[in-house]
């Protein structure tokens, strides 16, 4: 892939044809559809007439001296019969060449080599190949082609990676590294959040449970959205991968952050119903960051499909926004700025790849653009920390002052309205969700009130207790506490029976022990602790000799399960906004960058 007397590295060679002065060249033999290969050898002494010709219709439009002229078509002459070489190698027996960036490697410096395998190889022996040829030290790879996660168990021909492709791979250590606590939990991130979203969509989870740790699937209007129960997992997995490896970007983590990103695209693009990641912008995001991690690894040239993405996503966003934001204007007019980050990174984005095409004007037309809306959004420091003095946090303050043009007064009445919103559409959510549970008052054509349920749930009750009352009473809160009282002992036998049965016991044994042993809260426990394994046989004829008792299995499965929900759910931001917040300082040092890069 590059010539090893004038070049030591792979990355050498690509940063040479990453060079202004090589684009401008390629640009120029891409522009008269001259092509290096068929032409004559022109490190050979016997076709310098042929050179010579070709530097003097080159040299005036390349504005390059001869000798450096020269030297480049030569170096791309070489690499474009190299690689028609391997083509050819590869439409015979399927032998293809990879390039090959390792991250991650305890023993070694950051790996960048070309090997040579065969396209049927299997994921999972790419991997072993690798590890040995590199001597890697690690037990097992994460290996990523074009922004999705090589599988094991398939050939690589199936798996849309096409000769002269670009794999970055992940060392994962899952044993060797015991005295590493950071390499351990880097290694275990991927299969904990995995396991911890199969237990968030499977059905032993209640969905009350997963509104509560604000994993919600909504449109832009703030409704949640009825999918069916496999689009439903695809989604939940999907946009929780996705909200992860935003938390690592942040940490410019970028490795890792793209090896969820690419999980994610996968789950995306399972949901049976396309219309999901076509009319939300999730699915245009998760595109947008895939190109940043890239651009951050200074790998975008490894994006072969990086046009193709930042496609996907204009035209998601657009579907979405509307034209000109015009869609996103007639829900949230007063927030539109908010949005703007988007595309200051869409633009930027855009004008970087038109000038590794060596479209340079058209790479200065989108950096104005994106310069142009930057002005929008920055912030003044000491406005954020005005807003931020009045009890909101850091990305509350940024969002709302982009919003309002740095209006301090206004970004906290935006900010006032948009919690009072949150609050009406939590309410809504909640009313509803009681309906379907409880059904409608005796004599109100309504479900049960929230708010008066919170109340009675505060002197003691449980929320069923609470809801039954209410019911009856037609959402009177001083009939339902009569009610309740009347009811005291029963309602004490059932608060005794939930409190059970939220220890782990099974909720049948716990009524019956309630029915045997009275309202004794201590009592019970002790007795099915000393019984668990064998009841005695007064009592288990009672309960006709075949009730199950306290499952120690079933106990262990739901405690691991709310563990993980609790962790999975303790980086995912409570605002909706949150993802809006972009640091536009990195945005900005791409941009000025690129100025220069078209300067000089």
């Amino acid at each position: 892939m590059y010539n090893s007397n004038e070049y030591e590295s792979e990355a050498e060679f690509e940063a040479f044809l990453n060079s202004s002065k090589c684009m401008s060249v390629v640009n120029i033999l891409t522009k008269h559809k001259i092509k290096l290969w068929e032409a004559p050898d022109f490190a050979s002494d016997q076709n310098q007439e042929q050179l010579n010709d070709l530097l003097m219709k080159l040299s005036d439009e390349s504005g390059l001296m001869e000798a450096d002229l020269k030297q480049i078509l030569i170096q791309l002459q070489r690499h474009s019969v190299k690689k028609l070489e391997e083509n050819k190698k590869f439409q015979k027996d399927g032998s293809c060449v990879f390039r090959v960036k390792v991250i991650g490697s305890l023993n070694q410096n950051k790996i960048d080599k070309s090997v040579q395998v065969n396209i049927s190889m299997t994921g999972t022996e790419l991997k072993n190949f690798l590890i040995q040829n590199f001597q890697l030290d690690c037990d097992n790879l994460k290996i990523i082609c074009n922004g999705k996660v090589i599988k094991d168990n398939h050939p690589l021909f199936t798996q849309d990676i096409k000769n002269h492709s670009t794999l970055m791979a992940l060392c994962v250590y899952e044993k060797t590294i015991q005295n590493l606590k950071e390499n351990r939990q880097d290694a275990k991130m991927i299969i904990d959040i995995k396991e911890a979203i199969n237990l968030l969509t499977s059905e032993s989870i209640e969905k009350d449970q997963l509104m509560s740790k604000r994993i919600k699937l909504q449109n832009q209007n703030g409704f949640t959205l009825k999918l069916s129960e496999n689009d439903q997992s695809c989604l939940t997995m999907a946009m929780i991968l996705h909200e992860k490896s935003k938390v690592l970007i942040k940490k410019k983590n970028y490795f890792k952050a793209l090896i969820l990103l690419a999980e994610a695209d996968k789950e995306f693009l399972t949901c049976q119903d396309r219309s999901l990641i076509q009319n939300v912008d999730n699915y245009a995001l998760l595109n947008l960051d895939i190109i940043w991690c890239y651009l951050n690894l200074e790998s975008l040239n490894d994006l072969k499909n990086a046009e193709e993405r930042l496609k996907v996503c204009e035209d998601g966003l657009k579907k979405c926004y509307g034209d000109d934001l015009s869609r996103l204007m007639s829900i949230k007019s007063d927030m539109v700025n908010k949005y703007t980050p988007i595309f200051v990174r869409l633009n930027m984005l855009k004008a970087i790849l038109k000038y590794h095409r060596g479209r340079k004007n058209e790479c200065k037309n989108f950096l104005d653009l994106a310069m142009n809306e930057m002005k929008k959004i920055m912030v003044d420091d000491d406005k954020v920390a005005q807003v931020m003095s009045m009890g909101f946090n850091n990305t509350e303050a940024k969002l709302a002052l982009r919003a309002t043009f740095n209006n301090v007064e206004a970004a906290v009445e935006q900010i006032f309205k948009k919690k009072q919103i949150q609050l009406e559409t939590k309410l809504n959510e909640k009313r509803k969700a009681l309906e379907e549970k409880y059904g409608r008052c005796v004599n109100l054509n309504q479900g049960v009130d929230p708010k008066i349920l919170q109340d009675l749930i505060q002197f003691g009750y449980n929320e069923s207790q609470a809801a039954k009352a209410l019911i009856q009473s037609n959402n009177n809160f001083n009939l339902a506490l009569d009610f309740l009282q009347v009811n005291e002992d029963r309602n004490e036998k059932e608060a005794v029976v939930s409190q059970l049965v939220s220890m782990g016991f099974d909720r049948e044994l716990c009524t019956m022990c309630v029915k045997k042993l009275g309202n004794n809260l201590e009592k019970i426990v002790d007795y099915l602790n000393k019984k668990q394994s064998k009841l005695d046989t007064d009592f288990a004829f009672q309960l006709e000799s075949d009730l199950p008792c306290c499952s120690n299995n079933v106990d262990t499965k739901k405690i691991e399960a709310q563990k993980l929900i609790d962790e999975v759910a303790s980086e995912l931001p409570e605002d909706d906004e949150a993802y809006l917040d972009f640091n536009i300082e990195d945005d900005l040092l791409f941009i000025n960058k690129y100025y220069s890069l078209l300067d000089s």
